[in-house]
């Protein structure tokens, strides 16, 4: 008991010791079981989804962004009422395809899929020239071939993460970003 006391200050007896320690346990597990029922409080999302595995989140009911005090930001802890990656009705895939291809008419967009299909980038060209390079990945992928050739080659390059936590990717968003480093 000589080393408890020493460690908890040298007030503590056993007994004060072990019921602290019960305490904190009791205290952890409660949070433990918090934390498995409900919401993630990160993303407002049900513990339990698989997010950016192919299908949309089941959401939780989206926030105003005058409530969440982030007006037009494309991060936080709760869904933006914004159109998003999450409330799309479709994969992540399918998001960004439609919203690249489709908002930048004056623009020829070619896609192309990684082999693992984690990946995938968006080549904006106009009269043959390329005027930028958009990937999207998972947060995890430490590739850097793609960003490193477009730097070297003077090309401007963008990248999404499509599962990063708190991360929506809001239309306004990945458009202000897009229109941004094409010049508009």
């Amino acid at each position: 008991m000589g080393l408890l006391k020493k460690l908890l200050g040298g007030t503590a007896s056993a007994d004060e010791a072990m019921n602290a320690l019960k305490n904190a346990a009791k205290t952890v597990m409660n949070e433990v079981e918090k934390a498995a029922s409900g919401n993630n409080p990160q993303t407002g999302v049900p513990n339990g989804t698989v997010i950016g595995a192919g299908q949309p989140a089941a959401p939780a009911a989206p926030a105003s962004p005058a409530a969440t005090g982030q007006s037009g930001l494309s991060w936080g802890p709760q869904m933006p009422a914004e159109e998003n990656q999450y409330s799309y009705p479709g994969t992540y895939d399918e998001y960004f395809t439609v919203l690249l291809t489709n908002e930048f008419p004056e623009y020829s967009v070619a896609k192309d899929v990684h082999p693992s299909g984690k990946r995938m980038t968006f080549t904006f060209t106009n009269d043959g020239r390329k005027a930028l390079v958009v990937e999207v990945l998972s947060q995890r992928s430490s590739v850097r071939k793609l960003r490193e050739d477009c730097r070297r080659e003077g090309l401007p390059y963008l990248r999404f993460y499509y599962d990063h936590d708190g991360w929506w990717n809001t239309r306004s968003y990945v458009l202000g970003r897009v229109g941004n480093a094409l010049g508009r």
